[in-house]
């Protein structure tokens, strides 16, 4: 069975120091490293520790989408593809895992694994997403987000969506949906991306016997919250208006901006504004 490994890349040569030893000890996948144009070492590392990853040379930063787009057009003869960031570690059988529920389970879109953060908090590790739950305003959230890892946790379930961090697809799903939006450069894509694989009518799932551990915004630990914040609602407003129309954009987009400034001037000391809005 072939599968691709696609790794996006910017300026990661530390994060792929700490990443690529697991990925290769308990992979049997072919694996494509997309360098967004690095200033850093990355690409002499690459070549020099691994040369038998697929590596393509990115003259700019396409940002993480249209990365993997290119990689996907570069290589498109795999059976299956796994999407990821450049800052996961894995685990022995995450891969097969989630491979197979393909395998067991009708009509699957996508698989996500269980994501735990990196770094343990009181001597255990904590989830960072077990899939994604999207309510009525197609606001995302991690399902799970912060609470201490158990053996409950090790399901596998249908999920409104996976978290971008690791996604298996399979070639017939990505011919089917075009891969990632190409319109947007980071943020809100995984969700993009499987509300657009639900649209066609598959299901996507979380396997909670696949685990990874994420370290978790280090890939974006120069970009400022209100620069994520930005692009986020940014990328929202262009999925609905993609999916849906501009008419229902904008109105979801007044509706978090008004939900907003009433939680911000009104609630903010008393509730998170995750909690205030999935009140409404």
């Amino acid at each position: 069975m072939d599968i691709l490994i696609i790794i996006v890349n910017y300026n990661g040569k530390e994060l792929l120091e700490k990443s690529l030893p697991s990925i290769v000890k308990y992979t049997n996948a072919d694996i494509c490293v997309v360098d967004n144009n690095s200033t850093d070492d990355s690409l002499s590392f690459l070549k020099n520790n691994y040369p038998s990853i697929k590596l393509i040379e990115s003259e700019e930063n396409l940002g993480y989408g249209n990365a993997h787009n290119l990689a996907l057009e570069t290589h498109p003869n795999y059976n299956y593809y796994v999407f990821m960031n450049n800052d996961i570690t894995v685990t022995s059988n995450w891969l097969e895992e989630m491979i197979k529920v393909f395998n067991t389970k009708e009509g699957v879109g996508a698989v996500g694994p269980k994501i735990l953060l990196s770094e343990k908090k009181d001597e255990k590790y904590l989830i960072n997403s077990a899939g994604m739950d999207i309510n009525k305003h197609l606001m995302a959230y991690d399902r799970y987000e912060g609470e201490y890892d158990d053996e409950k946790y090790n399901t596998v379930e249908k999920v409104d969506g996976i978290c971008g961090a690791v996604m298996l697809l399979s070639k017939e799903v990505i011919e089917k949906v075009k891969g990632f939006n190409p319109k947007m450069f980071l943020y809100y894509e995984d969700v993009d991306l499987s509300l657009r694989i639900r649209d066609l009518g598959y299901d996507i799932y979380y396997c909670g016997n696949s685990v990874v551990y994420h370290n978790h915004m280090a890939s974006t630990k120069d970009m400022g919250s209100f620069k994520r914040n930005r692009m986020n609602m940014v990328n929202r407003y262009t999925s609905i208006k993609d999916r849906v129309g501009s008419v229902m954009a904008l109105k979801e987009t007044m509706w978090y901006l008004c939900s907003w400034i009433v939680w911000k001037l009104v609630h903010s000391k008393n509730i998170t504004l995750k909690e205030y809005i999935n009140d409404k």
